[in-house]
């Protein structure tokens, strides 16, 4: 865990991307937040510039689990990009046989949200 935190420290920002388990997101991912989070005066999430996003099989595209993600990030005082979000549905005709994002259209919207992403870093960073 001290590696992950390190990890986390050093990042300029973070992209969690999800999948959705029972309407949430993932035992693993929330137990691993909830380890980086502590001690809650120290946490290297604490006012660190995090997009979210998910991919699913299914219709809805991790929109469940990422409305819960956020509010995990709310109590560890994060700065969670706000748009565009990506909620990936029908993941499995995204992607091709060797497992390479292919969808133009998701292809661009991921590059819009690491651009939003990289220019909320660096504006917290001038501040």
């Amino acid at each position: 865990m001290r590696d992950l935190r390190a990890r986390i420290e050093a990042a300029d920002g973070l992209l969690i991307v999800t999948p959705e388990y029972n309407y949430s997101l993932p035992g693993v991912l929330k137990n691993a937040l909830d380890w980086a989070s502590r001690p809650a005066t120290g946490s290297c999430l604490l006012h660190k510039d995090i997009a979210v996003a998910g991919s699913s099989p299914g219709n809805f595209g991790t929109i469940r689990a990422q409305l819960a993600l956020r509010q995990v990030l709310v109590a560890t005082d994060s700065r969670v990009l706000q748009r565009p979000e990506l909620f990936m549905f029908s993941s499995h005709q995204r992607f091709d046989d060797a497992g390479h994002l292919v969808d133009e259209v998701t292809i661009d919207l991921l590059r819009s949200m690491m651009t939003a992403l990289a220019a909320q870093i660096r504006a917290n960073q001038n501040h």
